[in-house]
């Protein structure tokens, strides 16, 4: 049973009992107002607590990455193929929780022919 049930619970049974007190003596109409009022309180939602995301205590390897046995990307693939391949480095890159530059690093050392040079070209021109 969860504390906000059992909360619930209790103060169901203490407007019971106060309840009957009151019967025998109207002077507790303020505790009863008082149960009523920590009874709504407990009914509100309560609000999942935020997961606290815990940095890797070393950086990550590229022999990290290719434990995972990630495919080479040669560019000679459907987009479709080539979306798949991208989600498949992108789980990795969770899975090991990479930061960006090392997803760009790691993803480009598995572009091989047409597309590697393809990448270096790309490079140069945005450094420009």
């Amino acid at each position: 049973m969860n504390y906000e049930l059992f909360d619930l619970l209790v103060n169901i049974w203490r407007i019971q009992a106060m309840a009957n007190r009151r019967r025998r003596n109207d002077a507790g109409a303020d505790e009863i107002a008082q149960a009523i009022h920590r009874m709504v309180d407990a009914m509100q939602p309560v609000a999942p607590q935020p997961r606290a995301i815990v940095p890797p205590t070393r950086a990550v390897t590229m022999e990290d990455v290719l434990k995972h046995k990630p495919s080479k990307f040669n560019g000679k693939a459907t987009p479709d193929e080539a979306d798949a391949w991208l989600r498949e480095c992108e789980k990795i890159f969770r899975v090991l929780q990479c930061i960006e530059a090392q997803q760009l690093n790691f993803a480009t050392f598995l572009l091989v022919s047409d597309v590697e040079y393809w990448w270096t070209g790309m490079q140069q021109q945005m450094q420009t």
